[in-house]
């Protein structure tokens, strides 16, 4: 503790303009994700079941699982409350009568694009201006975060 009484920490980076920025996109993320599932009527670990839907298409509830990085009775449960919201339907998988797949719906999709669309469109602008090289170089640099963020989430206790 400081003199005043406050608790002080020392983070890494501090000064460091990439990594400052770097924490803003960050405690932005949670920022629009909150707005977003708010606008939505559900929870973050349901919006983050909705993006690998929109974007990986039908999953099972194990497959989602393993994505969520939750229990299969976890992911069953967020199918669950995504359904009853009317976010996603339930359907037979097309060869495996065993398995049922999990499919959003498009009025949902269409509105979670819709909040997106200018922070999409703005990022797309903003990758476009880079040039082949520029873009490159981020590739490569967002690419090493990833797997500081995965390596991170892997090494984490799971809740």
């Amino acid at each position: 503790m400081t003199s005043s009484g406050s608790w002080q920490v020392e983070f890494p980076g501090v000064g460091n303009a990439v990594m400052e920025r770097l924490q803003e996109v960050g405690t932005l993320t949670r920022v629009i994700e909150k707005r977003l599932s708010g606008a939505l009527g559900i929870n973050a670990t349901d919006l983050a079941a909705m993006e690998h839907l929109i974007s990986e298409g039908p999953l099972t509830a194990k497959d989602l699982a393993d994505r969520l990085r939750v229990s299969t009775a976890a992911s069953t449960h967020v199918v669950d409350r995504l359904e009853k919201a009317g976010h996603v339907v339930r359907r037979p998988h097309a060869t495996d009568r065993r398995k049922v797949l999990v499919e959003p719906v498009q009025e949902s999709v269409t509105r979670i694009f819709g909040h997106l669309q200018p922070l999409l469109s703005g990022l797309e602008g903003l990758v476009e201006a880079l040039g082949p090289e520029g873009r490159d170089v981020v590739e490569n640099f967002l690419t090493g975060v990833v797997g500081f963020y995965t390596g991170t989430a892997d090494s984490l206790p799971e809740s």
